[in-house]
């Protein structure tokens, strides 16, 4: 039978105590969804009380969660599968379990947990609702690279801060490169500023007005680069509120 929304929230405040007390205060948390099963069913002993259904990531895991019920409750045709399949839950009167699988100190180590988690759990024979086809794809080097500079793009500019991640933009005119470092507007631009918007906001070419590819890279690698082939473009250069 259907939950009672009282059932839900318990559930969903005995999730967050949980992921709090096992993420031990970590900045990044990848954790997986968990259908319990049919009433009495037991698991073998092992990493998960349940059926693994979606893996995730998140700095803000217990509001990730909250995020996931909520979506969960109030369904609209662009819903996600993982909401849908927890309102499906719902409805048959199961409550999601959770699996805290691993912790990262940093973005990139958090999206890599998240794909290699979900790549070995769909290789177990798991269904998994997460929408990214990445996740069931064996990736090269340089398509791995490629999927975890996009992926880190829409991270906040206090993460890219955090980690070392620098944006540097290359002139296909042939003019020098340039790294702007996202630590300069962290502190003094809004909370959520994200790489992209800082990488779209000064990729302008200043040799020849054109814009510039862009990609990401570590600060400190470049740093120690010798020669002019890199310049450092800090945030005297104009990032105009959106």
């Amino acid at each position: 039978m259907p939950l009672y929304p009282i059932d839900i929230e318990k559930r969903l405040k005995a999730l967050q105590r949980q992921a709090r007390y096992e993420a031990e205060g970590a900045p990044y948390v990848v954790y997986a969804l968990l259908d319990p099963g049919e009433p009495g069913l037991q698991f073998a002993e092992g990493p998960f009380n349940g059926i693994p259904f979606y893996v995730g990531q998140s700095c803000e895991i217990e509001r990730r969660l909250r995020r996931h019920f909520r979506k969960s409750q109030k369904l609209n045709p662009d819903s996600q599968m993982v909401h849908r399949h927890i309102a499906g839950l719902f409805a048959i009167g199961r409550l999601p379990r959770l699996a805290i699988l691993e912790t990262a100190q940093t973005r990139s180590q958090s999206l890599m947990a998240e794909l290699r988690w979900g790549q070995s759990l769909m290789r177990d024979g798991y269904e998994l609702a997460n929408t990214s086809p990445d996740i069931g794809r064996i990736m090269g080097v340089e398509e791995l690279t490629t999927w975890l500079d996009f992926r880190r793009s829409s991270m906040l500019a206090s993460e890219a801060a955090r980690e070392g991640v620098v944006i540097v933009h290359t002139c296909t005119c042939g003019h020098v490169n340039r790294w702007i470092d996202p630590a300069d507007y962290a502190a003094c631009w809004p909370k959520r500023l994200r790489v992209s918007k800082i990488a779209n906001r000064t990729q302008q070419c200043p040799g020849c007005g054109e814009d510039c590819e862009w990609w990401l890279d570590d600060r400190e690698l470049l740093a120690s680069m010798p020669g002019p082939s890199y310049v450092n473009t800090c945030s005297s250069l104009a990032l105009r509120r959106a």
